[in-house]
Order: C-alpha cells, then sequence, then structure tokens
C-alpha cells in the first residue's frame, strides 16, 4: 500500500531537489559483504534542500503491526518515483567498488524507484526485523541493498542496530560484543567504538548512530545469507529523517 505525501501546495517528485555527488564523500567497511557507511553523502546545503523536502511531505502515522509485522511507531511514507531514484544514484556510483562482493552492474547500475521517507520523533522506534528482496517490475531486477540516508541534525538514539554472529557474520545468533559507529549523536553506554576488544553485551551488536549526511548501505539479497536480523533504536531526543530506496541487483 502506498502511503499519501503529497503536500497541498506541490508535487513532491517535482519539488525533489537538484543535487550533485560530494567529492569529499568517503565509503567505511563496518562489516565486509554486508554494512558499509558512507559519510558526507550529501553536500551541506544538499542536504538541507533535501531536509526540508522530507518535512514538507504528508506522511501516515504508524499503523498496528500485523502478523508477523515488526513494530515500527514512526511516521512514513513512499512514492514510485524513477526520477528521485535518478538523483541519487550518482551519489551512489563512485561508491559501488568498495562493495563487497563486486556489484555486477556497475555500467547499468539501478536504484529502486520506490522512494520511502521515515520520521521518527523521540521515543519512537522500529522493531527488530529482516529486509526483503522485493522485484522492481519494469526492470525485472530485485533489490539486493538497501540504501539509507539519515537527514536529522542533532538526533540523540535512533540508531540502526545491526545482530550479526562474530565470527560468520551470519544472522540471529549470540555474541559477545557491542560496536557503536559513532557520529549522529553518541552510542548508547556500554557499547563499544570500532576497533576495541571490550566485550560488553551478552549478544552481538553492531550500531550506526545516524549523523546526518550518512547514508548507510546493508544487504538484503538472495545469497550471502541474507539480511541480517536489525532495528532502528528508540529516538532519545531530536527528530530522526531517513530518505530510503534500494540497490537493484
Amino acid at each position: 500500500m502506498t502511503a499519501s505525501l503529497f503536500s497541498s501546495d506541490s508535487n513532491p517528485e517535482s519539488s525533489f531537489p537538484s543535487i550533485s555527488p560530494n567529492p569529499k564523500a568517503t565509503c567505511t567497511t563496518i562489516l565486509p559483504s554486508q554494512i558499509y557507511i558512507i559519510d558526507d553523502f550529501f553536500k551541506p546545503y544538499d542536504l538541507e534542500a533535501v531536509r526540508q523536502w522530507a518535512m514538507s511531505l504528508e506522511l501516515e502515522g504508524p499503523k498496528e503491526a500485523g502478523k508477523g509485522e515488526a513494530e515500527r511507531t514512526g511516521n512514513r511514507a513512499s512514492l514510485p518515483s524513477k526520477s528521485i531514484a535518478s538523483c541519487l544514484l550518482p551519489l551512489l556510483l563512485p561508491h559501488l567498488p568498495s562493495l563487497s562482493p563486486p556489484y555486477k552492474h556497475r555500467e547499468n547500475a539501478l536504484l529502486s524507484p520506490n522512494i520511502r521517507v521515515y520520521h521518527y520523533p523521540s521515543g519512537t522506534y522500529f522493531k527488530g526485523h529482516y529486509d526483503m528482496p522485493s522485484l522492481d517490475l519494469e526492470s525485472r531486477r530485485l533489490s539486493c541493498w538497501t540504501l539509507l540516508i539519515y537527514l536529522g541534525e542533532g538526533v540523540k538514539g535512533g540508531g540502526t542496530s545491526f545482530y550479526p554472529h562474530p565470527q560468520t557474520g551470519s544472522k540471529g545468533k549470540k555474541g559477545g560484543i557491542s560496536t557503536s559507529v559513532g557520529g549522529g549523536g553518541g552510542g548508547k553506554k556500554g557499547n563499544r567504538t570500532a576497533g576495541s576488544k571490550e566485550t560488553t553485551r551478552e549478544e552481538e551488536k553492531i550500531t550506526v548512530e545516524p549523523k546526518a549526511g550518512r547514508a548507510l548501505l546493508h544487504w538484503h539479497g538472495v545469497s550471502g545469507g541474507g539480511c541480517m536480523k536489525h532495528e532502528g533504536d528508540e529516538v532519545i531526543s531530536g527528530d530522526k529523517w531517513v530518505l530510503r530506496t534500494d540497490l537493484l541487483a
């Protein structure tokens, strides 16, 4: 079901701002073959323009989770937009060589036209779940990487937390490490920063903080063990805004 997001005075697809790649953007491997982040994905003025665009939309409020669905208490909207996907793709292309396993379609890379916007005010969250491959009907290609772009400034909490096995990277196992990839308002007490060997939790947890302008890529394709269980942590303060699409295989 597509949520309503048309504001009273504009078409959200045509009003999406013009953006261009940021030469300062850097891609970092958090967990090989599973989690990558791109900091400074947007230039500062592009980030502000996209955030204002997102805030102008009419979002749908939370719904009661159905059977087998994870509880989500934030607001969301979606629209089919090949043009917005095409605007975002040039920003992602320089970073595709960093992905492992190698992305095989760099010459004809596509982002899903299913564009989504999420808003998580203070006190909201998205419980543990798995992303699944979805078929783009026009290209007949399945999605394989989730692309989340954090837009909100000054957010505390609200990280995206993954639960991989500490040795194999497979999902849903018990471990003994908690890692926080910071920059968005600080990790929760008890987490460790990348590179530390301190064990603080019974279950391994990697948290990517929602730093404004950061893009998060995580795998959900049909190979490589599929998607890891992950969740959107509760927002402690601030407003977490996220722009989402998917990279197609």
